[in-house]
C-alpha cells in the first residue's frame, strides 16, 4: 500500500508542473561568462494548455535593474519540464534552453552578441 501512494504522490508531483494557467516564482542568481559577471534574477511564469510559458525576468546587470519578456515551450520527459525559448533583450536576440525539476528552474543562454552563461533558480511559494 505505500508503494502504491508513493508511486500516486510521484506520478502526481510529476504532472503539478502542466496546469495550464498556473504562476509560478522562481529567484535566484544568473552568470554571464563573457564578462564573468552574475547577479540576481527572478523569473514569474504562467503556462497555457499548450505548453508555452510566458515569463518576466527581473534582475541586476553590473548593478543596472534589467526586466524583459520571455515566451518559452516546454516538453516532459519524464520527473522534468524540458524548455526552449527566446527574447529579445535590449535589441538583442538570445536563444535559451533549460529545465524545470522540482522546485528548480535552470537553464543557459546565448545571445546573437556573444553573452552567454545559466541560471538556476528556486521556486518561491
Amino acid at each position: 500500500m505505500a508503494r502504491i501512494i508513493l508511486f500516486a504522490f510521484i506520478v502526481l508531483n510529476s504532472l503539478s508542473f502542466l496546469e495550464a494557467g498556473e504562476t509560478r516564482t522562481w529567484e535566484g542568481k544568473w552568470n554571464n561568462r563573457k564578462y564573468n559577471t552574475t547577479g540576481p534574477l527572478k523569473c514569474v511564469a504562467t503556462s497555457n494548455d499548450k505548453g508555452v510559458w510566458k515569463a518576466t525576468f527581473t534582475g541586476l546587470f553590473k548593478g543596472d535593474p534589467f526586466k524583459y519578456e520571455a515566451t518559452f515551450r516546454s516538453q516532459a520527459k519524464g520527473q522534468q519540464l524540458n524548455l526552449a525559448g527566446d527574447a529579445t533583450i535590449r535589441g538583442h536576440k538570445y536563444q535559451w534552453t533549460g529545465f524545470m525539476k522540482g522546485a528548480t528552474l535552470s537553464g543557459k543562454y546565448r545571445s546573437n552578441i556573444g553573452y552567454y552563461g545559466e541560471f538556476v533558480l528556486k521556486q518561491k511559494k
